[in-house]
Parts: C-alpha cells; structure tokens; sequence
C-alpha cells in the first residue's frame, strides 16, 4: 500500500472495531495484517447489514456484496482491487442502487434508539446523567397530563387505558402531583 495512508487506515479500521484496532498503522504495509484487519471489520458490517429491514431483494443484495467482499479477502492472490470494488457495489446498495442501471430501488433512513442517542450524548462530552434526567422529565409530563384528563373529567380506568398502563400506575402517579 501506498505511504501516507497509515492512519486513514488505523482510523477507518477503528470505527468498525474500536480502540482493539488503537496503534495498528504501521500495519498497513503488510497485505496479511490489513487483510486480518479488513476481516475483522467486514463481519461486522455483515452483522449490521442482516439488522437492515428492508425489501427481500434489497437484502439479498446487500448480503451478496457484504458476503463477497469477505470471501475476496480469502482469493489467491488477494486482489485489493476487486475488494475494493465489492465494497463499492455494497455502497451502491446501501444507499439504494439496484443492479448495473442506477435504479433507485430503496431510500436510507436513520433514526435512533434511545440508548444510541444517550451514547451520543455522552460522545460528544455530554452529561452521563442524561437519562435519569429525561426520564424525571418524562415522569413529570406523565403527571401533567393525567392531571389535565382528571380535569376533564377522565377516570383513572380511562386515563389507564391512554397511557396504556394499569390503573394502579394512574393512581400511583397522582399522589405524587
């Protein structure tokens, strides 16, 4: 591989795998270690591409491309160019491109689970207590809100079976108003 490039490939290696793959960019230079590291990182893009819900074309699709950029690491010998290629066709995939015409066939779409969006949070220097804080915050909506239907004229069966809790919960939350 060409010089210049050892800590793009550390840093790319590094958002697959994390700080395992921390000082690995004199490795660069080896075909061996780069086709270790490029291993490593390719099953996790295989793990993540089976947790896509997409169309059932789609998938198998991304599956062929993710799967055959791991079995070209294992061709002899190994054709960097071709690797590089299947990862180009799983882009194309990935962003919704279909076949060998520039069908879009499909639209990404990202979104967050909670716990990603506290991970978030905490990544860029955020408070760790975030969570316990939102969820007071939320607790504390709850309340607002059961006392506006209790004014309303709701009872407490009625607010349960909008907050799709028991009414115990109901009850439970208005002593603490």
């Amino acid at each position: 591989m060409d010089p210049g490039y050892e800590m793009l490939f550390e840093t790319t290696i590094r958002s697959f795998i994390g700080d395992k793959a921390f000082h690995i960019a004199g490795q660069v230079h080896s075909e061996k270690s780069r086709k270790d590291w490029y291993r490593k990182a390719i099953k996790k893009v295989i793990h993540r591409v089976s947790e896509i819900e997409t169309s059932t074309k789609h998938k198998e699709q991304l599956c062929y491309w993710s799967e055959r950029a791991l079995g070209s690491l294992s061709e002899r010998p190994f054709n960097e160019t071709v690797f590089t290629l299947c990862l180009l066709r799983l882009v194309a995939s990935l962003v919704g491109y279909f076949g060998v015409r520039p069908y879009n066939i499909a639209t990404p779409a990202y979104f967050q689970t909670p716990s990603q969006h506290y991970t978030e949070i905490i990544a860029n220097g955020g408070d760790v207590m975030q969570d316990y804080y939102d969820k007071k915050s939320s607790i504390e909506t709850k309340r607002r809100l059961i006392l506006q239907l209790k004014q309303e004229g709701m009872t407490d069966f009625e607010i349960s079976l909008v907050f799709n809790v028991s009414e115990y919960e109901v009850r439970k939350l208005c002593k603490e108003l």
